[in-house]
């Protein structure tokens, strides 16, 4: 009898083993399945993207001799960069370009354009005007650098403030900014990053390829020395 009660329980207990086993098999089944369903769609989405941002009119398209530039003129590595003072983003993004301008200055040039999205950043627009008054008395870089620090208070009383803090002419600079004298140039920055596809700052066009979004130093810099090492081996 003892053997009879025995029997029944010990096939219970190996029944719900074997369910629980079966259980964390199908688990680790569906995790898998998900994972590689996962990596597989990542793929593809970065081979689509990686498609998507071949452009070989655009670089060429956005670059312009009329916008402030950093580096070296006549680079043939060309990084355009449309850009808004009060995007966060950018805010991420333009110590990196500092710091690719500072290392690869020689071999790269990098054109800075406006894309002031006043739906989001009420203040872009102005501040825009207010880089192109200093890029008119060559000091775009150094205001560039004060307004990003500063983007928590870009009212036309701050930036005339910021002016004075980087050495421009004040008088000029608020005679330039108060008639909206570069209204029309961040416009037609704007109009120009539209046509060529952009949607959103910052972006960046490098020899005829767009990179939506905030890019890291170690990002710029395998996209340079890949380009470098290719234009060092091609033929004279």
């Amino acid at each position: 009898m003892q053997q009879e009660a025995t029997e029944p329980t010990f096939k219970k207990k190996r029944h719900a083993s074997m369910l629980v086993v079966l259980g964390i098999t199908g688990l680790l089944a569906i995790v898998l399945i998900v994972y590689f369903a996962a990596l597989v769609s990542r793929n593809n989405k970065n081979s689509n993207s990686d498609a998507g941002l071949i452009n070989s009119v655009a670089t060429e398209s956005v670059a312009t001799d009329d916008d402030p530039y950093g580096g070296n003129k006549d680079a043939r590595i060309v990084i355009v960069e449309f850009s808004d003072f009060q995007c966060p983003y950018c805010f991420q993004s333009f110590p990196v370009v500092r710091e690719i301008l500072s290392t690869y200055g020689d071999h790269i040039k990098v054109i800075y354009r406006d894309f002031p999205l006043t739906d989001l950043h009420p203040d872009a627009q102005k501040a825009a005007e207010a880089a192109q008054c200093a890029h008119a008395q060559q000091k775009f870089w150094e205001y560039h650098d004060k307004l990003f620090v500063n983007r928590s208070d870009l009212s036309v009383t701050a930036l005339k403030r910021y002016a004075a803090e980087v050495g421009l002419d004040a008088d000029v600079f608020s005679e330039c900014l108060d008639s909206g004298s570069y209204d029309v140039e961040v416009q037609d920055d704007f109009t120009a990053g539209v046509a060529a596809g952009v949607d959103g700052t910052p972006t960046f066009f490098i020899n005829d390829r767009r990179y939506d979004g905030a890019m890291t130093v170690d990002e710029l810099t395998y996209i340079i020395e890949n380009l470098i090492a290719i234009y060092a081996g091609e033929s004279p």
